[in-house]
């Protein structure tokens, strides 16, 4: 998706969004989300007009003027996003008036490093109308809860275990099943490495898992550090798993994202478990 708000006129500067509100409040939530540090967040303002200059450690990406504020619509709705989605980070936004010559340039990603360097270097907006921008929009804190469905959906692929990799890509097209297969596979790894081939469910991950003498464990200073973690899967088996086994799932994406993390989290404590008898060695 992310292809789409890339144009890049250099090396230098990234242009990010589609002529459309919505693309450049993802294409925000993008930087959010993928760079780890944000030096400066400019509004770059001309006759109600508004585009971003972002500049992180690693790249300097700006934002067209999709954004505008002095009337209700989805230019000032989109301004207000905009605005509480960085200061939801803990970024500081300062605002700065442009050229329209200026702005015209930015729009077709003719930006030079100068231009950059002049406007990083401006005098910034005083007195400050940030908060301005949002409250004409939003009369209480509701929108800092509201959007949230900016970010991407997509699973964080480097946290997922190896042996469900296949699983998290089909999982866009059928979560449910990729959910199901999980557990599935979780419950077969268990029963074959602790021997205990004539135990299913919850009862197979109680005895492996969470009982004093159970056959795996983790290398830890506390039991009930271990037989807490071995409860976890118990609790998260008759939690998620059995539910399922009784009637079909229809929950938003959102949860069903949030269950298979679960489940992931279940394979990466396995992958951490060792045989008691390692221990005893």
């Amino acid at each position: 998706m992310f292809s789409y708000f890339f144009n890049n006129s250099s090396e230098e500067i990234q242009y990010l969004g589609t002529p459309y509100t919505q693309d450049y409040l993802k294409a925000i939530t993008f930087i959010l989300q993928t760079q780890p540090y944000i030096e400066k967040a400019l509004l770059l303002s001309n006759n109600g007009f508004h585009a971003f200059l972002i500049i992180s450690e690693q790249n300097t990406y700006v934002i067209r003027s999709g954004f505008s504020s002095g009337y209700f619509g989805e230019g000032t709705k989109g301004l207000a996003s905009a605005l509480q989605l960085l200061l939801k980070h803990h970024i500081e936004i300062e605002e700065v008036n442009i050229s329209s010559k200026l702005m015209k340039k930015l729009n077709k990603a003719l930006l030079s490093s100068t231009d950059v360097e002049n406007i990083s270097n401006s005098r910034y907006v005083r007195p400050i109308q940030i908060y301005e921008y949002i409250y004409a929009i939003y009369e209480n804190l509701d929108y800092q809860k509201n959007n949230n469905h900016y970010y991407s959906n997509e699973l964080p692929y480097h946290l997922i275990d190896s042996r469900i990799f296949d699983l998290a890509l089909k999982f866009k097209e059928d979560p449910n099943s990729a959910i199901m297969s999980a557990f599935t596979r979780l419950e077969d790894i268990v029963r074959k490495r602790s021997g205990l081939n004539h135990l299913h469910s919850t009862e197979l991950f109680k005895i492996a898992l969470s009982e004093k003498d159970s056959p795996l464990t983790w290398n830890s200073i506390s039991i009930g550090e271990t037989q807490a973690k071995g409860r976890l899967f118990v609790n998260i088996y008759q939690a998620f798993r059995n539910a399922r086994a009784h009637k079909e799932a229809d929950l938003p994406y959102s949860k069903l994202t949030r269950e298979f993390l679960l489940v992931n989290e279940l394979f990466l404590l396995e992958s951490e478990a060792i045989e008691r008898k390692e221990i005893t060695k």
